[in-house]
C-alpha cells in the first residue's frame, strides 16, 4: 500500500513539472562582440532554464533562430555555434550561446 501511494504521489508531481513544447515562453538579446565575428545570444525561458542537457538544445534552437535573422541572413550564411561558447549561468538561470555566421 505504501509503495502505491508512494508511486502516485512520485506521478503527480512528475505530471505537473512536466511541460510540452508550446508551454514554454522564451525571451533573448542578441549582439556582436566588436571588433569580431563572433555573435551571441542570451536566452531565457519562463518557466526557467535549470541547465539540463536537453535545455540547452532549447536555447541552441531558439539562438540560431535569432541570430540567424539578426546577423547571418544580411551575411549570406548561417549561423554555426562555437562549443567553447555555450555557458550557464545559474545566477540568472539564462543561457548564452555564441558562434559565428558562415
Amino acid at each position: 500500500m505504501k509503495t502505491i501511494i508512494a508511486l502516485s504521489v512520485l506521478a503527480t508531481a512528475f505530471a505537473s513539472t512536466a511541460f510540452a513544447a508550446n508551454d514554454y515562453k522564451f525571451g533573448w538579446m542578441t549582439g556582436q562582440l566588436p571588433g569580431t565575428q563572433i555573435v551571441a545570444a542570451n536566452i531565457v525561458r519562463k518557466p526557467a532554464f535549470s541547465g539540463q542537457k536537453e535545455e540547452q538544445a532549447q536555447a541552441m534552437d531558439k539562438a540560431k533562430s535569432a541570430l540567424e535573422k539578426d546577423y547571418c541572413e544580411t551575411r549570406g550564411g548561417e549561423f554555426v555555434v562555437d562549443p567553447g561558447l555555450i555557458v550557464f549561468d545559474k545566477g540568472i538561470n539564462e543561457w548564452m550561446i555564441g558562434g559565428v555566421c558562415r
